[in-house]
Order: structure tokens, then C-alpha cells, then sequence
């Protein structure tokens, strides 16, 4: 996905110390939906180093599968999510999601982004699959064949002919889009990391940050 080294290695770091933290935090004691989140992060990330890694990447279907119902675990919670009767937030308290809430009370909008997260994780082994089965060798094969098949019709000129179908064009649409919502989401989480008080509040930003900004390098990558 990355050819860079510097790059691939740059990142891989501090995913896995993001993954180690989350995986620490799914350990601790907490309400069980909590932990359960901090777990499919904790699998997210792992999953998104082992994509950086050459040839240690996990099959793309098992993760697709997960991920995809990890996404809808997170849309029923915010679908089912009552807010308490008569529960106001403080006023000086800016409104943003996970933060001036006791633990296990992540707000519906804190879980609708983890929900489109977990969507896009689904999404990005499932892309990189199709990324390599159509990609330049798979192009250079299937032009042979057409080139081929020209020849011996008594062939049309096909100096023109694009390399890159529908499909990667599709693909590379939308990468470039979830690259640009998710390095938005990176700036917003590093202003929430800048106003955290507290080190859990730190911590729980700083996974957030580090998610969002890694999605967003690597369905750049993608796109291009």
C-alpha cells in the first residue's frame, strides 16, 4: 500500500502503541459495552499495522465480516442509546463526542463515528483485494488479451487504450474521499487532545487522533 519505508514504519508505530492501549484499556474494569469497544479498536489497529507489514496482511473476508458487524454493533448502540431524564451537560462544557460523560456513556454521535470507522476498517482490505486484482499487472494482462484478440480480428488501433477500468476509478474516488473526512477528523481530534484535562481523557483522544490520522494516510495511499 505504502512504498515508503520511512513512511510505513513511521506509522506502523504508533498504531501498534495505539493498539497496545486500547488493548490495555479493554483489560481494565468497566462497563462491558466499553470494553468491547476498546477491544474491536484494539483489533482495528492491529489489523491496519498488518496491512503495512509486507506479507503478514489477514484474509480480507474475515475482516470485512468483523468489521462490518462491528460497524452495526456501534449503529444499534447509538440507535438504542435514551438519554437520562432531566440530564443537562454543563453549560462552560463544549459538546463533543465520549468527552463530559461518565464512563460507558458515549454520546450517539461518539458512536456514530466509531460505527463509520469500523464501516471504512470493512472497507479497506476489501479495496486493497479488488486494488490488486485489477491493478497494473492485471491491467497489462487483460490488454495483452484484448491487444491479442485485435490482431487476430484484423485489429483496431488501441494506443489509447486506459489502463485504469471503472472499478479503480470508483475505488479511488471514494479512498479519496473517507482520506479527506478522516484527516478532518484527525484535526478535530488533535483540538480535543490540546483541551483534554485529565490522562484518561488524553489517552482516549489520543487513540481516537491516531486512528483517524492513520485512516486518512493510508486511503490516501489508496487513492493514488
Amino acid at each position: 500500500m505504502i512504498e515508503n519505508d520511512l513512511l510505513r514504519w513511521g506509522l506502523a508505530a504508533p498504531l501498534l502503541a495505539a493498539s497496545l492501549y486500547a488493548l490495555f484499556r479493554a483489560g481494565r474494569k468497566s462497563p462491558p459495552a466499553i470494553r468491547a469497544g476498546f477491544g474491536l479498536h484494539a483489533a482495528m489497529m492491529t489489523a491496519m499495522v498488518l496491512m503495512l507489514a509486507p506479507g503478514l496482511q489477514w484474509p480480507a473476508l474475515p475482516q470485512v465480516f468483523v468489521f462490518g458487524l462491528a460497524a452495526w454493533w456501534f449503529v444499534l448502540r447509538a440507535v438504542s442509546r435514551r438519554p437520562a431524564p432531566h440530564s443537562r451537560p454543563p453549560e462552560h462544557v463544549p459538546e463533543r463526542p465520549g468527552h463530559g460523560r461518565p464512563e460507558g456513556q458515549s454520546g450517539r454521535g461518539s458512536l456514530l463515528y466509531h460505527a463509520l470507522t469500523m464501516a471504512a476498517m470493512a472497507y479497506m482490505p476489501a479495496a486493497m483485494d479488488v486494488r490488486s486484482a485489477h491493478g497494473p499487472e492485471a491491467a497489462g494482462v487483460e490488454a495483452t488479451g484484448i491487444l491479442g484478440q485485435a490482431a487476430h480480428h484484423g485489429g483496431a488501433a488501441l494506443a489509447g487504450l486506459p489502463m485504469q477500468g471503472p472499478i479503480q476509478a470508483w475505488g479511488s474516488q471514494a479512498a479519496l474521499v473517507l482520506a479527506v473526512a478522516f484527516g478532518l477528523a484527525a484535526a478535530v481530534w488533535a483540538v480535543f487532545l490540546l483541551r483534554s484535562h485529565t490522562g484518561r481523557d488524553r489517552g482516549g483522544t489520543g487513540l481516537e487522533l491516531v486512528g483517524a490520522a492513520s485512516m486518512a494516510v493510508m486511503f490516501a495511499a489508496l487513492a493514488a
